[in-house]
Order: structure tokens, then C-alpha cells, then sequence
């Protein structure tokens, strides 16, 4: 399985940013109230986090000790960090937009705890990416270092007679 490259986790969060923007402001000027980022989301994506970051360090764990392992398990930790680091890169790039569409209303209290509450989450998004890049880490194998094995042969060195 490749590992998931930051190229990937930009083009996430600009492509978010980008569609979130554009949804919300439309929203808004449809004489809608701005969509709201309450503190459960923030909460639900640290928790998430969490829960990712500890499978990963599990399977880190067992890893090191050379324990028995089921592959499975290893293998859904791996998609589980990967799609935790993509999906925040998702909210990262929401939660982007919710702060910038804040900024320009900050000295009403309102918009001012929305973006004290996006930039929140933006942190919490940040906090979910990391956790699933750890837990993609966590799940590498350790080359094999087999004895049985010949080593590669060097270069020729040449023979003068």
C-alpha cells in the first residue's frame, strides 16, 4: 500500500476550502444565518483523533515486541489513518472557510465566537491529520533481516594479471 502523500492532503484542503467557500457564501446570501460551528464538533474530532492515534501506537506496539499480529488488523488501522488524515484535511479546509467568512464581522459578538469556534476546530482538524499520518507510521514493517538470505553481490573489482 503507498503511503498517502502531502500533495494529496493539500489538494484536499484547497478543494474543501475552495467548494465550502463558495456553498457558504451563497447560503449567506440568500438571507440565511451562517451555517454555525458548535463545540461538539470540535470534541467529536479530538475524540476521533484520539482513537485513531491509540490504534496506530497499539499496532506500533506490537510491532516493536515482535508480537503475532492479524494483517487485517494492521491493514484497517493503515486505511483508518490514511482516511482520518484525508477527512481532516476535509474539515481543515471547511473550518478555513467558516473563520474567513468571520473575520470581515469580528467586532459583533456572534460572528466572534463563530470564528473563535472555527479557528478551534481548524486546530482540532490539524490535531486529526497528524494523528492519522502517526498512525500510517505506525503500521510500517520493519525490512526483514534474514540470515538464510545471500547478500547482493558488490562491484567486480578487476583482476589484473
Amino acid at each position: 500500500m503507498q503511503r498517502l502523500r502531502w500533495q494529496t492532503l493539500v489538494t484536499v484542503f484547497v478543494v474543501a476550502a475552495a467548494l465550502s467557500m463558495m456553498v457558504l457564501r451563497w447560503w449567506t446570501s440568500r438571507g440565511n444565518n451562517p451555517v454555525p460551528v458548535v463545540l461538539l464538533q470540535v470534541l467529536l474530532v479530538l475524540v476521533l483523533a484520539a482513537v485513531v492515534l491509540l490504534l496506530g501506537l497499539r499496532i506500533r506496539r506490537h510491532v516493536r515486541a515482535g508480537e503475532p499480529l492479524d494483517p487485517t488488523d494492521a491493514v484497517r488501522t493503515l486505511v483508518l489513518g490514511q482516511a482520518a488524515a484525508i477527512t481532516g484535511a476535509a474539515h481543515l479546509g471547511y473550518f478555513t472557510a467558516q473563520l474567513v467568512l468571520a473575520l470581515p464581522r469580528l467586532q459583533a459578538p456572534e460572528p466572534r465566537a463563530q470564528a473563535l469556534l472555527a479557528g478551534s476546530a481548524m486546530i482540532a482538524s490539524g490535531v486529526m491529520i497528524a494523528a492519522g499520518l502517526i498512525a500510517e507510521w505506525c503500521c510500517r514493517v520493519p525490512p526483514d533481516d534474514d540470515p538464510d538470505e545471500p547478500e547482493p553481490p558488490g562491484p567486480v573489482e578487476p583482476h589484473l594479471s
